[in-house]
Formats: C-alpha cells, sequence, structure tokens
C-alpha cells in the first residue's frame, strides 16, 4: 500500500485559504496565544485565547518577550485628502514602506505596521545591542513619520477586524539593518546609551530604562530574599520597584508589560545568584593566597605614596578603601550564610547601619 507524504502549505497558499494576504497570515501567526484584547480602550484590556481575541477591535500584537512587529501610531490623516499621498511618500517617496496600515474611516488616523524576518528578544535572555538596534530604529521611524513617540505600543489595531480599513502593501519581511537604511538613527540617538533619567527614557525605551534600572537593583537586592519557596515574593518586590519607577514616566507602561519585565529579572537572577553562588564568589576571591597578595601590593603602593606624600593622605586613604572591601566581602558572605545585620555588625566591631550599607 502506497504511503502518500502530505506536503506542509506554503504560508501563501495558507492565506489564500484564509482569504488574506501572505503579510496578515505572517502577522496572525506571530500573535501570542493568550493576547491583551479589548473593543474599548477606556474599558481597559482583558487576556482571551487567540481565537476570542481575534473578534476585537485591538489587541496585543507582540508576544511578551519577542517583537516581530513594529508599529507607528499616526494621530493624523495617513493619507493627506489634498495631495492624496501617504505620509510616508510626504517624507521619503523611496519608503520605507510598511507591510499594512489599519485606518480608522471616521477620521483616517490610523496605525502602520512593519513585519520583522527575525524577532528580537527583549527579556534578559536576549542581547542588548539588538534592543538597542530596535529601540533606535523604532524612534527613528517614528520621527520620520511624525507619530506619536509616547505610543505605548501594548496593543494596537487588530488587522483582521472589519472595524478598521486595511490595507496590505506587500509581503517582505524586514531586517532592522534594511529598514535602517531609509533612516538617519543619529537622530534617534538611541543607541548609544542606556538612558539615566526616566526624561530621557524616551531616547531609548521606557522598557530598557526600566529593565536595565531594576537588574542593577536587583542584584544585590536579592540576597533580602533567599528563602525556601521565595521567588513569588521575589517577583513581587520587583515588581514593585518597577511600578515606583513607572510612575515618573509622564506616560507610564501599562501593569502587563511591568509584569513581564519583573519576571524576566525574577527568574534570571533567582537562577544565577544564589547564596551557595556567592559565597563561591567571595571564597575563590578571598583566599589567604589572594589576601596575603593584596596586602603585599597595599603595602607597597602605601609606601609609594609615602615617598611622594609624607603627610600620608592618599595612602591612608587606600588603605582604608581596602579595608572596607575587605569587610564588605566578609559581611555578604556572612549574610549569605543567613546572618542577622545586628550579629554581622558585632563581628565586625562597627554599627548595624554600616553592616546594612556593606551588604548592599
Amino acid at each position: 500500500m502506497a504511503v502518500h507524504k502530505h506536503k506542509t502549505p506554503s504560508a501563501e497558499q495558507l492565506a489564500f485559504d484564509l482569504g488574506i494576504s501572505a503579510s496578515l497570515y505572517h502577522w496572525v501567526q506571530r500573535l501570542p496565544h493568550r493576547p491583551y484584547c479589548t473593543n474599548d480602550l477606556g474599558a481597559g484590556l482583558r487576556i482571551r485565547p487567540i481565537e476570542l481575541a481575534l473578534a476585537y477591535r485591538y489587541i496585543q500584537h507582540n508576544p511578551p518577550g519577542q517583537v516581530w512587529s513594529i508599529v507607528l501610531d499616526v494621530d493624523r490623516r495617513i493619507c493627506d485628502p489634498e495631495s492624496l499621498t501617504y505620509c510616508w511618500e510626504a517624507k521619503d517617496p523611496e519608503g520605507p514602506i510598511p507591510n499594512v496600515m489599519a485606518i480608522n474611516q471616521e477620521n483616517g488616523y490610523g496605525h502602520l505596521f512593519y513585519f520583522l524576518k527575525a524577532g528580537v528578544t527583549r527579556t534578559q535572555a536576549g542581547r542588548e545591542a539588538p534592543l538597542r538596534y530596535l529601540a533606535a530604529v523604532e524612534r527613528a521611524l517614528c520621527a520620520k513619520m511624525d507619530a506619536d513617540h509616547l505610543y505605548v505600543g501594548l496593543v494596537s489595531k487588530n488587522l483582521t477586524h472589519a472595524g478598521w480599513l486595511v490595507h496590505s502593501y506587500h509581503d517582505r519581511l524586514w531586517t532592522l539593518g534594511e529598514l535602517a537604511e531609509y533612516l538617519d538613527l543619529d537622530t534617534a540617538n538611541a543607541w548609544r546609551y542606556v538612558p539615566n533619567t526616566p526624561e530621557e527614557a524616551f531616547q531609548e525605551g521606557r522598557n530598557v530604562y526600566l529593565f536595565h534600572t531594576a537588574r542593577n537593583w536587583a542584584y544585590s537586592a536579592i540576597r533580602d530574599y533567599w528563602a525556601p519557596n521565595g521567588l513569588p515574593q521575589w517577583q513581587e518586590a520587583i515588581l514593585g520597584h518597577l511600578q515606583a519607577i513607572n510612575g515618573q514616566f509622564q506616560v507610564p507602561l501599562f501593569e502587563p508589560e511591568l509584569r513581564t519585565i519583573a519576571k524576566s529579572i525574577a527568574k534570571w537572577t533567582w537562577r544565577h545568584i544564589t547564596p551557595v553562588g556567592l559565597q563561591n564568589l567571595i571564597e575563590r576571591t578571598h583566599t589567604p593566597e589572594l589576601q596575603r597578595e593584596r596586602g603585599r601590593r597595599g603595602g607597597l603602593a602605601a609606601t609609594n605614596q609615602l615617598e611622594i606624600a609624607p603627610l600620608g593622605g592618599k595612602a591612608s586613604g587606600q588603605a582604608r578603601r581596602q579595608s572596607r572591601e575587605q569587610d564588605r566581602a566578609t559581611a555578604r558572605l556572612l549574610r549569605a550564610k543567613g546572618w542577622t545585620y545586628r550579629k554581622i555588625a558585632a563581628e565586625l566591631g562597627v554599627s548595624a547601619a554600616t553592616a546594612y550599607r556593606l551588604c548592599r
């Protein structure tokens, strides 16, 4: 009996069977399995299985940890009624042309969609460089199209909903490099640095600012949550820290995005920063041999400094710093073993407040 192998249909064939373009099929395939959705943004978002969510006017277009679609929110007529030109044609007749646009038929405003060939990971598992590159491209696209730079980007117009006028232009999947060829990334300037303040956060994106600020805090704060089954409490602590930072933004991120960032940071730090790991690190870097070598180098440095500055200001300052570093290493090792701050203070002969600062 002959065995017939079934050939997997192409995206174009499946799109044809569903009555949508290949671009829209690509978009549908990369939606979250349980996206946020709503018919009224003012009424809040609800989580629904994808089969039900596709019936709503607005839908979450990217999975929590991956970016497959760059979406721009254009708060003016996408097509100029006088010149009959689209917003991207007025800026640059050569492109970049979006894959799809969804227009509100009442006012002509809408969303522009650029579909990516490869998703960009935006969790701690991903690399920082692509995330910065993505932020720079998004920022430059936004500037080029005069789109709303305060658009949060969690949900967009549902491209399969009959309530919007949807035009599909091409099926090309973009790389960030191909989009960047049409853009001046220096105007965005987002890939050059990590922002230091909430005011600077829009230069690179609130997600990036929140992620880096919270993860740096988490590296030391996790020691207060080391306990059996402590991961849920640790994740809630990170979420609370993110909420405090998020409140400084003029336009805060939605709670679901904060929870995604908190979950990513919590899982990574809980897995990689452990009491045993910290103890091993301290013991590897503070062996008697290494301590004697540090002491020898410190003595040589102090002697050299005294030859230059007889009053010993720099030398004594360096010695104090070395002593404080040793106290800090000891305090963190004892804290990792479960010692209280009061007990650590008694061991080191310092105040409880100093012991707390040494452990941070």
